[in-house]
């Protein structure tokens, strides 16, 4: 989703530099946008939660999570352009920063991007299998929809889809718009503290057919192993009535203590009526239908992982939802949704049944 920006001001400098005329241009253009929602969760009979209303900033199933940024872009001439974002996540129900108090935890980055030959970015980035990702559902890693959205396990975090989605100090290339197709390549050094991350995608969109693959993995910095092994797959396809949108996720060799990468997290046990184990592989699929009717958006996905291990344990989890967006305006939507949890851990989670009503503006 593209996000609306108050361009705050637009210098124009010209100087001759020292090699010769050359003439440079800037524009500085300040955005944010704030996202709330009302949400119910109804518990699973034996996850040991109880039901509860939460207001929530939208980074928890909301359209957005709430945030502001800065973004530069300055022509050095020839095609040659320097860009930089600074952008800053909020938790708009508490008024705290978000990502963990992070300056700018969303994604801080300069970079240097040339039309016909690509571009390329350093700092704190979204990791590949995001926008990947965001093919795949109605709503765009958004909502009650999101394949992304962990569960609450009895009590433990538990990812559904792994989507961390960023990671720290990342090199990225991208290519040009070669006819549609686009590649991408990811590297985070890790620098002792965390494990090695690599990312590679690539992505084709060309009229009302959008398509893109990535894979990722780490390199633990103990043992030298590759690690966290992810694939995902997402395409979408408009047949202007209708949209129709899927894609699948396989993740190998998952393992605790990365500090970096497309999991990040501290769990993998598994609890079920058959009992708990030790996860270390997740795969996933999901299947979803968007509707524009005038100012409204509706959408309906289903979602569905299994959990398993070497030693053949094995545990699902399903997610069926349906959601709709009304446009206030370009910049301003009011939203709500409804999940319903289904598979072998549905009574063993936190959000078996999430209602929620929000709202979302931006600038």
């Amino acid at each position: 989703m593209n996000t609306p920006t108050l361009r705050i001001s637009l210098l124009a400098a010209a100087a001759l530099l020292t090699t010769g005329a050359a003439q440079a241009q800037s524009s500085v253009v300040l955005y944010g946008l704030i996202d709330l929602a009302v949400d119910h969760y109804k518990a699973g009979s034996s996850s040991g939660a109880g039901n509860v209303w939460k207001l929530n900033d939208g980074v928890v199933n909301g359209l957005n999570g709430s945030r502001w940024g800065v973004r530069v872009n300055e022509d050095l001439g020839g095609g040659l352009k320097a860009n930089a974002v600074l952008e800053a996540g909020l938790n708009a129900d508490t008024g705290a920063l978000g990502q963990g108090g992070l300056a700018f935890g969303r994604q801080v980055f300069v970079g240097l991007s040339q039309a016909s030959i690509g571009e390329l970015r350093m700092g704190r980035q979204y990791i590949l299998s995001d926008s990947v990702m965001g093919l795949t559902n109605p709503y765009g890693n958004a909502s009650v929809a999101n394949p992304g959205t962990a569960s609450t396990n009895v009590g433990r975090n538990l990812p559904f889809w792994l989507n961390a989605p960023r990671a720290n100090n990342v090199v990225q290339l991208s290519t040009a718009n070669l006819g549609g197709f686009i590649g991408s390549l990811q590297l985070a050094p890790g620098e002792g503290t965390a494990d090695r991350f690599h990312g590679v995608r690539f992505a084709y969109g060309n009229g009302p057919l959008n398509a893109a693959v990535s894979y990722e993995w780490n390199e633990s910095r103990t043992t030298g192993d590759n690690t966290n092994k992810s694939l995902t797959v997402g395409a979408n396809y408009n047949f202007g009535p209708v949209k129709l949108l899927g894609g699948i996720q396989m993740n190998r060799d998952l393992a605790l203590g990365a500090g970096n990468g497309a999991f990040t997290g501290a769990n993998l046990l598994v609890t079920s009526a058959a009992g708990a184990f030790t996860a270390n592989e997740i795969n996933g699929y999901t299947l979803g239908v968007q509707v524009p009717v005038d100012r409204y958006t509706f959408g309906v996905n289903y979602t569905g992982v299994k959990y398993e291990n070497a030693a053949g344990s094995n545990a699902t989890l399903g997610k069926a939802a349906v959601m709709g967006w009304y446009a206030l305006s370009k910049s301003t939507f009011l939203y709500s949704g409804l999940s319903v949890s289904t598979g072998d851990l549905k009574d063993y989670i936190a959000e078996n049944r999430v209602f929620q009503l929000g709202m979302r503006m931006a600038w």
